[in-house]
């Protein structure tokens, strides 16, 4: 079952306002991860970063995205989907920069000391992506 911008809002108990809804329309056309500079060119019109930023961050805190990071200057965002969660590696072209989730890929198991919950794990594999190595 597919949930429009404005149920998603609503399940997440975000909220509604159009931009929201935009933003997450533009996350739902997009198999890959986002920057906010990509998400900023799709909108159209004028955009204020800071709207977007603080939507983006939001969004993290709510749950309904999840934050990719590439390094210490970029970072791409990516609707959660609930059937694979966020604990799951990814991967990088450094070639055209494009992020791919990677579900199939099993994320090593690490024991943590006592006390200690597990909320996130991320894995990041760099390399050449299957249309760049054309």
């Amino acid at each position: 079952m597919n949930l429009s911008p404005a149920e998603i809002l609503e399940k997440h108990q975000i909220p509604k306002t159009s931009f929201r809804e935009l933003v997450i329309a533009i996350l739902m056309e997009n198999k890959e991860a986002l920057s906010q500079k990509e998400i900023e060119t799709k909108i159209p019109g004028s955009t204020d970063r800071v709207t977007l930023y603080r939507t983006l961050k939001l969004f993290d805190n709510k749950g309904l995205i999840h934050k990719i990071i590439l390094d210490d200057q970029n970072v791409k965002y990516k609707l959660i989907n609930e059937q694979i969660g966020v604990s799951h590696p990814h991967f990088h072209c450094r070639k055209c920069h494009r992020v791919i989730c990677l579900p199939q890929v099993e994320l090593p198991s690490c024991e943590l000391p006592e006390g200690f919950s597990e909320a996130q794990c991320n894995l990041l594999v760099e390399g050449i992506c299957n249309n760049c190595n054309q």
